[in-house]
């Protein structure tokens, strides 16, 4: 039996973000279309979490007290689902970034350019998050914040260099401090299960364009560089 040739290095790095940004616009359309989806990430009822009170993306210290109002059997439950919430609430800006995901995208592709490997895994580990895992959901006013510091945790997963943490800041439009924040907060969202190979980012690739396709979206901008070859 043949399966798809997994070479996902055949797939240019400005294709690859195309795919990234149209899996984060989906899954942006997603969020919006289900409005239970925000009661899954909302704190439980009576609890203040510091994304309640936001200015530039910094964050207050949660109080201990107000992580011990549960009962013992939902105590557990309870902790993760405020921590959820405070991680998820770093990514906020204040109001909804002027620039478009794909100016974003471009822009930090235009300073930091970074390879097809590294938009394919931003794309597989926030898909995992929304999806799967459940602990966040894609908005207008996180999507720049979490798409970079994606990016940011992919890059230094995958690649042996990476660019200076203050040029990335500066070109993501966000303090070197709030960048360390977000990264930090990133990998527990993700809980750390950052590993990818060649095959999954490849499947990634696959699925995204399969769900192009589907939309109709067959320009030869969407699929420049792409092919799924048995």
């Amino acid at each position: 039996m043949n399966h798809p040739r997994t070479d996902v290095f055949q797939i240019s790095p400005s294709t690859a973000l195309r795919l990234l940004c149209s899996s984060i616009e989906v899954l942006l359309k997603s969020s919006s279309e289900d409005p239970q989806l925000s009661q899954i990430h909302a704190a439980p009822p009576g609890v203040r979490t510091p994304g309640d009170n936001i200015s530039s993306g910094e964050t207050t210290p949660i109080r201990a007290s107000e992580l011990h109002c549960f009962p013992a059997n939902d105590e557990k439950l309870g902790h993760d689902l405020v921590q959820q919430s405070v991680l998820s609430k770093r990514f906020l800006s204040k109001r909804v970034p002027p620039i478009t995901l794909k100016d974003y995208l471009l822009r930090l592709h235009q300073y930091c350019p970074m390879s097809t490997g590294v938009y394919l895994a931003t794309s597989m580990y926030i898909t995992r998050m929304v999806n799967t895992e459940k602990v966040i959901q894609v908005n207008g006013r996180n999507m720049h914040r979490l798409v970079l510091a994606g990016l940011r945790v992919a890059m230094k997963t995958l690649e042996d260099l990476s660019y200076p943490h203050s040029r990335v800041a500066k070109v993501g439009g966000v303090t070197e401090r709030e960048l360390s924040k977000l990264e930090v907060s990133f990998c527990f969202l993700a809980d750390f299960d950052l590993r990818v190979d060649a095959h999954m980012l490849f499947e990634q690739a696959r699925l995204l364009q399969a769900g192009l396709d589907l939309t109709g979206d067959n320009s030869p901008e969407a699929v420049e560089g792409f092919s799924c070859q048995e």
